[in-house]
């Protein structure tokens, strides 16, 4: 399964690394990546992981997710 989320205040090379870090280690998140130039990112997962547990990572990484 894929989901796109919008990362809002997404500005720096620096700051995307990390939250691939903090997404990437959510069980049964097989890939990550990041598009500064839009501010989202695409993650591929497994469908058992819901889309709140993602947007929650994001928060808790400092971010707002849409």
């Amino acid at each position: 399964m894929r989901t796109r989320i919008r990362i809002v205040g997404l500005g720096c090379h620096r700051c995307g690394v990390a939250l691939e870090a903090a997404l990437s280690g959510l069980p049964g998140v097989r890939s990550v990546t990041m598009h500064f130039e839009f501010g989202d990112a695409d993650i591929e997962h497994d469908a058992s992981l819901a889309r709140a547990a993602l947007l929650e990572a994001v928060e808790s990484a400092g971010y707002d997710a849409l």
